[in-house]
């Protein structure tokens, strides 16, 4: 009898001691489910937007694109909000050991094609777009399936809240793609899933950044670049921007030994030729034989593409334990120097050609001679910029000759001031030329990085 009773107290007081561990193991579960539900659903709100930037950047017709239609009635706007929120998804959600999540959609052009004349018929209102214009669309971009993968991670609060990081092993590291064991380790060790996202779409934005640089500095002529070219009308300008927001990812790349990734952006310069070409049939005011140019390199260019990269960190308040030479890179980053956020100006002077027949060529010349002293007045100013308290951008460029090119080309980024162009009463011209500091900052972490320099 007294071993029956000690057998079933013993059995009584397991339960009690297991009834509590089930129940927080169950509470448990229920937050890793919430978490994984979170993710997914920003991770789909992710690929909405990405669809949305590249169907928004659609031609309708040579002077419209679907920005511009969907633009001009808050009601069209709102169906085609509607339209991609029910956009299909591609395969299941891939959910991450960090607590990420990915998801893909995609649409093809003919549910895009039907959702515009849709709206166009019971909403629109104006004349700039036809039914017939849609129809064109089936054409220009044919059978054409637009995909995008968008990335989320729960709010962080969700994070801090439940601690619901899974644990560092390397049975458990496989699944994350595009990553190598030894990156994935180390990112999970000292960076959150919502971190490694931002670090991720910071490259991204980078990369974009460097690209547009590179492609306005291709040339149309021996004496034109794209940027002149582009420059020349506040049309092709918005419609060069609209279609930077469309380049495609094509490579990513985690370094596995510090909080750093690359991503890889590109565009095909055939198309490059063919969208400058499209727009200016429309818009274009200038030299028409620039528009035969355009022509003609759309059809003997070659289908190459052109690729730029760019990095990104994750913001500290999202590391993880990190060392302190893990949080100085993130740290540096993100900081920065007092002149980050800034911008630059300078002014330039440029004596106009009396002698000079013409008068209105005369005043262009001396245009161009201000913007030129402009430019010089700014270059000085970069280098004078301090990076740390011994190192100024004088010193960092001489470190590599592939700074100080990168430099030269950073350096034709900068734009003339709108409206600027003043003729003085002593009959000299004066240009105002400008330029944002960000980016500079960003290509000193890119060079310091890549080339391991050490700054005093």
């Amino acid at each position: 009898m007294f071993k029956w009773t000690r057998v079933l107290v013993c059995a009584g007081l397991l339960a009690a001691v297991a009834a509590p561990l089930m129940a927080q193991d169950a509470a448990v579960m229920k937050r890793q489910a919430q978490n994984k539900l979170l993710a997914a659903r920003a991770a789909r709100v992710d690929a909405i937007r990405k669809l949305a930037e590249r169907i928004k950047g659609l031609s309708i017709t040579s002077e419209t694109t679907v920005r511009d239609f969907v633009t001009e009635n808050d009601q069209i706007e709102t169906s085609l909000r509607a339209f991609l929120s029910g956009m299909r998804e591609v395969g299941k959600p891939q959910h991450m050991e960090d607590g990420t999540c990915e998801v893909t959609l995609e649409v093809t052009i003919r549910e895009v094609v039907a959702n515009l004349k849709k709206s166009h018929s019971a909403y629109y209102k104006g004349n700039k777009v036809s039914i017939n214009d849609f129809e064109k669309m089936m054409v220009t971009y044919q059978d054409k399936v637009f995909r995008e993968t968008g990335m989320g991670a729960p709010r962080p609060e969700v994070w801090e809240q439940t601690g619901t990081m899974m644990p560092v092993s390397e049975g458990s590291l496989t699944s994350l793609t595009n990553m190598s064991g030894s990156a994935k380790a180390f990112w999970m060790q000292y960076c959150t899933g919502q971190g490694r996202l931002m670090a991720v779409r910071a490259a991204r934005v980078d990369g974009m950044r460097r690209l547009a640089e590179r492609i306005r500095g291709v040339y149309i002529d021996s004496q034109t670049t794209v940027r002149d070219f582009v420059a020349e009308s506040d049309d092709i300008n918005v419609s060069m921007n609209t279609f930077m927001a469309g380049a495609r990812e094509t490579g990513i790349k985690y370094h596995d030994d510090e909080l750093i990734v690359e991503v890889e952006m590109t565009v095909k310069l055939r198309t490059v030729y063919a969208s400058l070409k499209t727009w200016a049939s429309e818009h274009y005011k200038g030299n028409r034989v620039k528009i035969q140019k355009l022509e003609q390199l759309t059809l003997t260019a070659k289908d190459e593409d052109i690729s730029e990269t760019g990095m990104g960190v994750p913001p500290e308040k999202y590391l993880k334990n990190a060392p302190v030479e893990v949080v100085a890179v993130s740290t540096m980053a993100a900081s920065g120097p007092d002149w980050i956020s800034q911008t630059v100006r300078a002014v330039g002077n440029g004596a106009v050609d009396v002698t000079n027949g013409n008068p209105a060529q005369a005043k262009l010349m001396a245009f161009r001679a201000a913007e030129l002293d402009a430019r010089r007045k700014l270059a000085e100013q970069l280098d004078g910029l301090m990076i740390t308290s011994n190192t100024s951008v004088r010193d960092f460029v001489t470190e590599n000759d592939e700074i100080e090119t990168a430099m030269l080309t950073f350096q034709q980024g900068a734009h003339v001031l709108e409206g600027s162009e003043t003729l003085m009463e002593d009959g000299t011209a004066q240009v105002t030329v400008e330029m944002d500091l960000r980016p500079l900052w960003d290509m000193v972490i890119f060079y310091q990085r890549k080339f391991s320099l050490q700054l005093r």
